[in-house]
């Protein structure tokens, strides 16, 4: 799906725009949660004081969730991460009654999430890492949690390298087109 260039510019910085093309490396990433964790939608999102912005999906199923797409921040699983940042997972969002009333997750039919807090190396909280379902995901992998922990802070640390490189003060995104 082509992105949106209109709702990135609005969104998103020059800064953070230039490095859309810059980070190969979260594509992988985000292709390799998705696979780790079984889930059809893996993705990164930045978070503002009270925006969710989608940055980058894998999204073969087309969840209804894009990239530039923007949710209020308290509507969704991952702003559990300002109260809480802890690797967090939800095999069955529907039994769950902290999360099953969101609406986002009403609304795209949610039913598993996976994710992870993405940190600067400064001690910044930037985003998520996330996986999400409308099946229910059980999640056996004993490893999953620190995995995908060091994934959210490889994510953190190319941003920060990244803006670093460039001079600039505000991390950078990775765009990934669906594929």
């Amino acid at each position: 799906m082509p992105i949106n260039e209109t709702i990135l510019k609005a969104l998103l910085s020059t800064e953070e725009r230039a490095a859309i093309a810059e980070i190969e490396a979260t594509t992988s990433i985000v292709q390799l949660v998705a696979r780790m964790t079984g889930m059809r939608f893996a993705g990164i999102a930045k978070f503002t004081d009270k925006d969710w912005i989608v940055c980058s999906t894998f999204n073969p199923i087309e969840l209804g969730i894009n990239t530039g797409d923007t949710l209020e921040l308290e509507t969704t699983i991952c702003n559990e991460f300002r109260r809480n940042p802890q690797v967090l997972f939800v095999p069955e969002i529907s039994l769950d009654g902290r999360f099953s009333s969101r609406p986002v997750v009403k609304k795209h039919m949610l039913e598993s999430y996976a994710g992870a807090p993405i940190f600067l190396p400064d001690g910044q909280l930037w985003g998520a890492l996330c996986a999400l379902d409308s099946r229910p995901i059980i999640f056996e992998n004993p490893d999953m949690t620190e995995t995908l922990a060091l994934f959210a802070r490889l994510i953190g640390c190319i941003f920060y390298t990244n803006s670093a490189t460039n001079g600039h003060t505000t991390p950078q995104l990775k765009q990934i087109d669906e594929y």
